[in-house]
């Protein structure tokens, strides 16, 4: 599916959260500044598009920076995201671990809205973006770089989120202004994630764009994947010994018995 079919169905005035990989399209002579263009002209005055520009600037990693909004880049999050988050008219917010950029009607409320010191989960933007609707859009990638469904395993409660990816990083971030004391919740491991791409467009919230991505609603996954952890608790969870907080974070469950009262539920 190429590039205008696929923006043609995202909804006028949609909120837009997009997870991209940009290389798969360099034959289609689209540059990465014309295809934002085109998805702000689809989404229309009363949209807003939203991507990543995450940079773990996690305090105690060996030589990490200071994180600035305005200067620091994007880290792996893909050019359009980082194309997108150098344009005149997109803000960016403050979180210098899972910072966003946006654009559009509630760009502020994305961004400034947002606590700087929340991970994926409980008042950050990606909580925003769910409550107003969202709609994400899969763009070459599929659900293993869908960050909103860290936001679903937090809103789901399951006791495992104060576990973060890796514990030697710390739980304080590096800003211009010092230290950060982040909020406790931290998004992990999301191999797992990909079984989802086929249940999701089965589920039918989630439209699958040929072999381009998929388009999916946020609230209805969210719904989803709170449902599935309150019977498997540990199904977002990879099964890779070697994977530090999917192991610990089984470990967790098992101490809690939540592994042995799903299974003999």
């Amino acid at each position: 599916m190429k590039i205008p079919e696929i923006i043609s169905r995202i909804p006028k005035g949609a909120v837009l959260v997009m997870h991209a990989s940009f290389k798969a399209c360099k034959d289609e002579g689209i540059s990465p500044e014309e295809m934002l263009q085109m998805l702000m002209a689809q989404l229309g005055e009363e949209g807003t598009l939203m991507l990543p520009t995450f940079t773990y600037n996690y305090a105690d990693i060996w030589a990490v920076k200071p994180y600035h909004t305005q200067e620091t880049p994007g880290i792996e999050n893909g050019i359009l995201s980082e194309t997108f988050r150098q344009m005149p008219v997109v803000l960016r917010s403050g979180n210098p671990t899972y910072s966003v950029a946006a654009w559009g009607k509630y760009a502020e409320l994305l961004t400034k809205g947002s606590d700087d010191n929340a991970g994926l989960g409980h008042k950050s933007s990606y909580e925003n973006a769910n409550k107003l609707g969202a709609k994400i859009l899969l763009f070459h990638v599929g659900n293993n770089r869908n960050s909103m469904l860290h936001y679903a395993e937090v809103a789901s409660n399951i006791p495992y989120n104060d576990i973060p990816f890796r514990e030697c990083w710390g739980r304080e971030a590096l800003t211009i202004a010092g230290r950060m004391k982040l909020n406790g919740e931290f998004p992990a491991c999301s191999e797992e994630f990909s079984k989802f791409d086929d249940i999701f467009v089965k589920e039918g919230f989630a439209e699958k764009l040929g072999n381009s991505g998929f388009l999916i609603d946020s609230s209805s996954m969210v719904e989803y994947i709170c449902k599935e952890i309150s019977v498997t608790a540990d199904i977002m969870l990879c099964k890779d010994f070697t994977c530090e907080p999917c192991t610990v974070r089984r470990q967790r469950l098992a101490q809690k018995g939540f592994l042995a009262k799903m299974r003999y539920r």
